[in-house]
């Protein structure tokens, strides 16, 4: 879309037509009765009338020109600056969008947004009460809401938040396939009183649902305490063990849920293929792991002292650091995993990340004072920022 600037152009006013013939007199002698007075009130109404019909002397272009000024002086005002608060379409303010903005704000409960790039304001699609946390698939077509009713539970809707379908009681956590976008998963606690050593863990495909349930295509049993599932792929199943209240410990489970592997850390991400993001603390604060799925580790020391949270690309090349410095500011640190390359860049306010866009080159993030949504590319450092009408939380992001 195109801005244009519409210029006020001055239409000059027409020139009457000037007769060309001189003005004639009656050559008879005036009446000798006629005042003096009358006779040069007359020739001074004649010579100023015929002054301000003449035409004007032409002048060439480019020759000197002789100019009266007046001694009446004009103030004129500096061009006024343009308002930052003006509301401005999305396209101008995330000149790299292709399509709308979605997002999902929690204050209790959840509210879905969708901002058109034409459009200077979200529109505010239906609410969903008791939301805990949302996250958009793969594609962007659904929404997954985890609600805190009946002991945990998730509500699956259209993009706009239409046709709702929900998965009912102990449901402990819920993920999108990192590719196909109609398949999702969920780990449940029995419905009893006694959890027990075991979880459930069903898949379904949301495109095929009937009515307002979700029935699964596969459940598996996962031995070895309750979990709360945290990513899965065609490689397997990574979840958290909910019965480690020392210290945080995930279990990698293959396609099929079997040979468990228990990995101690706290998980920060993983990607489409199954590489994790995990961070173990030590005396300086967390250091990141990167663990590919046959187990191997590399440490990544150093990479920035006191961080709070981490993200991975999903080619698996780039960890991403976010770090709040003690004058306010957030610092945004990148590094590849396989050599000490990095970038570094910041946002001047405190800040706390939302996730990464889904080619990776930006890091979307919440500022905590204004609300925005920040989009800063971590690669170049250029800033783009969305305002949150609200200023509620914003738990999801699609673009």
């Amino acid at each position: 879309m195109e801005a244009r600037n519409s210029g006020s152009k001055i239409r000059p006013l027409p020139i009457d037509d000037i007769d060309g013939d001189a003005p004639q007199h009656r050559p008879a002698a005036e009446p000798r009765w006629l005042p003096l007075a009358v006779i040069v009130v007359g020739a001074i109404a004649f010579a100023v009338v015929a002054r301000g019909l003449a035409p004007p002397e032409p002048t060439e272009v480019g020759a000197a020109t002789t100019t009266t000024t007046s001694t009446t002086t004009t103030s004129t005002s500096p061009p006024a600056e343009p308002d930052p608060t003006a509301a401005v379409p999305l396209s101008q303010l995330l000149p790299f969008a292709t399509d709308s903005l979605r997002f999902v704000t929690l204050q209790g409960w959840a509210a879905i947004n969708e901002w058109g790039l034409d459009a200077i304001a979200p529109h505010l699609g239906p609410f969903i009460g008791e939301a805990d946390t949302a996250a958009y698939n793969v594609d962007g077509s659904y929404l997954a809401i985890h609600r805190g009713v009946r002991d945990g539970s998730i509500t699956i809707t259209d993009r706009d938040g239409s046709h709702p379908v929900y998965l009912q009681k102990n449901v402990t956590a819920g993920m999108w396939h990192p590719t196909d976008p109609h398949l999702f998963a969920w780990t449940a606690s029995p419905d009893t009183s006694d959890t027990g050593e075991t979880s459930y863990l069903s898949i379904a495909d949301v495109a095929g649902s009937v009515g307002a349930s979700l029935e699964p295509l596969i459940e598996i049993t996962l031995e070895g305490g309750p979990h709360g599932l945290l990513a899965w792929g065609d490689w397997g199943f990574v979840a958290t063990d909910l019965s480690d209240e020392v210290r945080p410990t995930v279990v990698r489970y293959d396609p099929d849920g079997l040979d468990p592997v228990r990995i101690e850390g706290e998980f920060f991400d993983v990607t489409p293929d199954g590489v994790l993001l995990m961070a173990r603390l030590d005396d300086s604060g967390y250091v990141p792991h990167v663990i590919d799925v046959d187990g191997s580790e590399t440490a990544l020391i150093g990479l920035d002292i006191g961080a709070s949270d981490f993200r991975i690309t999903a080619d698996g090349n780039w960890v991403i650091a976010l770090t709040p410095q003690a004058d306010g500011h957030t610092s945004i640190l990148a590094r590849t995993v396989r050599s000490r390359s990095t970038r570094l860049t910041s946002i001047e306010e405190p800040a706390t990340l939302v996730g990464l866009s889904r080619d990776d080159r930006h890091v979307i993030l919440q500022e905590l004072e204004s609300a925005d949504i920040v989009f800063k590319d971590w690669d170049t450092g250029a800033e783009h920022r969305v305002p949150i009408p609200n200023g509620n939380r914003v738990a999801a992001v699609f673009l």
